[in-house]
């Protein structure tokens, strides 16, 4: 993982809403601007990955929009 100092706009919003909603592993909700996805993950590196990918195919239209990510289900 990067160091924070180094993460784009986009990285960063994605790294401190899954930050700020880690637990432990299991099942995550992510959220924003009406666009709704689970993620199942064991680690917040993982669970990073997975949101900012999905968060980087609507970063275009949505960047500015607020991200939530918190547990849903723990495993």
């Amino acid at each position: 993982m990067k160091q924070i100092k180094d993460m784009s706009r986009r990285e960063r919003k994605v790294f401190e809403a899954c930050y700020n909603g880690w637990y432990l592993s299991g099942e995550y909700r992510a959220v924003f601007f009406g666009h709704e996805r689970r993620f199942e993950a064991d680690s917040i590196r993982q669970l990073c990955k997975d949101v900012e990918a999905w968060f980087a195919s609507h970063a275009e239209h949505h960047a500015d929009d607020i991200l939530l990510v918190k547990m849903h289900k723990a495993a």
